[in-house]
């Protein structure tokens, strides 16, 4: 197919799966891109990549469709710089920005690009936040370091998570709007309102245990120090999770030893154990089987027999 009914069917896309835009492309030697896209309720979240472009959203295109959205995008490659609101942001890696689908805007990507896309209707962004469209942060470049930089983690987590596992994905992205209402205020200067505070407080706590989580040192008093929050605050932003954070906690270190298995066959267990955050080998037995309904040894037979059985025919390449 000619790059320029690559590049058509390209912006059809676009236009088909966020709003209605014109794309052009940047001269190169040939065009390819991409989109992984999942949906959570009032939340769309993809993932795409492509060559430079131009993309513009004018008032024709606008006039075009009822829909109205607030998009928030996380380069995660490359670099542009998107106006609206006669204001111009350069993104970067890690930087978060927002746009509103109601008002014109333009995104330059000078180079091979990346990013992760959150797609909310602004009705229902209104009503988690209060701000009217001329309160918005649109076009206000925003680093990955600071507050804001929670939910840019989680959403670039989500939209990798999607890829590899859909269900997973489905269960973390319960907070999904308020964490982006959560920094949607931030960004505007606000606090967050207090639904999402909690949302907020609770990613904040999660990134923390992430980080942290193999360290077999790590309890919940620990956990309330380094969020810098009382034992009493902790529990109560777990309450969905009948067992409180130490549950939340033993599931990370168990899906930590999971790979760890799956990825090393030759690893003794005893070393998943310690490189997971266990104390001790008989407390990783326990909690993984609690989890996972079996014992290490056993996932790890399984996974490879089945790895043996659906491994497709070696085929040979012209």
């Amino acid at each position: 197919m000619p790059a320029s009914e690559r590049f058509d069917q390209w912006e059809a896309h676009l236009s088909d799966f966020y709003v209605p835009l014109a794309v052009s492309p940047v001269p190169q030697e040939s065009f390819h891109g991409w989109i992984r896209r999942g949906s959570y309720g009032d939340v769309e979240v993809s993932a795409l990549g492509s060559g430079a472009q131009h993309v513009r959203r004018t008032k024709s295109l606008i006039a075009r469709t009822d829909d109205e959205f607030l998009t928030a995008t996380i380069q995660t490659k490359g670099r542009g710089r998107l106006y609206q609101d006669d204001r111009v942001a350069e993104v970067v890696p890690g930087t978060l920005v927002f746009y509103d689908s109601t008002r014109p805007y333009a995104f330059d990507l000078d180079d091979d690009w990346g990013m992760s896309v959150v797609q909310v209707p602004l009705s229902r962004l209104r009503e988690r936040t209060g701000l009217t469209g001329a309160d918005l942060p649109t076009a206000i470049a925003i680093p990955e370091q600071g507050a804001v930089g929670v939910v840019t983690r989680f959403f670039r987590d989500l939209t990798r998570l999607q890829h590899t596992n859909p269900e997973q994905a489905r269960l973390l992205a319960a907070p999904a709007l308020d964490l982006l209402a959560s920094a949607v205020r931030l960004a505007a200067g606000q606090g967050p309102p207090p639904r999402s505070a909690d949302a907020f407080a609770r990613e904040r706590v999660l990134v923390y245990m992430r980080r942290h989580c193999t360290d077999p040192a790590l309890t919940a008093q620990r956990i309330a120090l380094g969020c810098k929050m009382s034992r009493r605050a902790l529990y109560r932003i777990f309450d969905d999770f009948e067992e409180g954070p130490a549950a939340v906690l033993r599931r990370m270190r168990v899906n930590i030893a999971a790979e760890l298995l799956l990825r090393d066959p030759l690893l003794p267990v005893s070393a998943v154990a310690h490189a997971s955050g266990f104390a001790t080998e008989r407390q990783f037995y326990r909690s993984f089987r609690h989890e996972k309904g079996t014992t290490p040894s056993a996932f790890r037979k399984a996974a490879v027999a089945l790895h043996n059985t659906v491994r497709p025919p070696l085929v040979n390449q012209p």
